[in-house]
């Protein structure tokens, strides 16, 4: 498995690099929405939608929603800060788990929005991250959260003991966490080593960075809420090594919102 998960990597880094500078914003766009619709697709099946014309419905409404709200940019602050508002409130459910399950995954309108608040805004984030700072900021935030994830998992792996939250990521260790922040730190002293970039701002990117790489966890441990009601191991077979596209985009979905916003506030 671990193999199988270096091998995709390696060959998916690249593409992505590639897709982030090459690509003009509008397609570029349009690949990050045909991901989007897949998240959203596996995550139909994470909240038990087993109708066909069910799912393809929650994939439609969260597609129309984000092209919505792509054209009114005016209201882009308020998705943001939304969202941050959202993933404090996701905070809760994590920490309480597995008690007070009926309050987010019982009522079908509650799982409906939940799908819309978790790809939405960061589609949103995205796209707008790429406009307004640049390729080089996409790729900071996939670096940092993918920084993060690496360092986390294989830190853990060697020398992780104290469990995170064992009733819901019996992988997940503390000692993998403070890990995956000082990877991620890394990440950004060698970009604010390169950019022209003022040192008496380096710790607010500093601190932006450890918030980062908290909420990335954060995004990872809530989609393992859905897998543990849903009995799933992975949420699709798409990526070998991997699971689905939404396993890969998770602690996205919770730092793009945070990263853009804490940029602005910078």
């Amino acid at each position: 498995m671990l193999t199988k998960r270096i091998i995709t990597a390696f060959i998916l880094a690249p593409l992505i690099i590639w897709a982030i500078f090459a690509m003009p914003n509008y397609y570029f766009e349009q690949l990050l929405l045909i991901f989007t619709a897949l998240g959203a697709w596996e995550f139909s099946r994470l909240i038990k939608f087993r109708r066909l014309i069910a799912r393809i419905l929650l994939v439609f409404s969260i597609v129309i929603c984000a092209l919505i709200i792509q054209k009114n940019t005016q209201i882009i602050p308020f998705i943001l800060y939304l969202s941050v508002l959202w993933w404090t409130i996701n905070l809760y459910w994590v920490l309480s788990y597995p008690s007070k399950t009926n309050f987010w995954f019982d009522p079908l309108i509650v799982r409906i929005i939940t799908g819309v608040l978790l790809l939405v805004p960061m589609w949103i984030a995205l796209i707008t991250l790429k406009q307004q700072y640049g390729s080089e900021y996409f790729l900071l935030l996939m670096l940092i959260t993918w920084g993060a994830d690496s360092g986390a998992y294989f830190i853990g792996k060697a020398i992780g003991k104290w469990k995170l939250a064992p009733k819901l990521s019996s992988g997940k260790s503390i000692e993998g966490v403070i890990g995956g922040i000082v990877v991620a730190l890394v990440v950004m002293m060698i970009f604010l080593q390169n950019q022209n970039i003022a040192t008496n701002q380096y710790l607010d990117y500093l601190l932006l960075t450890v918030v980062i790489a908290n909420i990335s966890v954060l995004g990872d441990l809530f989609e393992s809420l859905f897998k543990r009601i849903s009995n799933i191991k992975d949420s699709g077979q798409i990526l070998p090594g991997h699971g689905g596209i939404l396993d890969r985009i998770d602690s996205l979905t919770a730092t793009a919102p945070f990263f853009l916003l804490g940029l602005s506030l910078i």
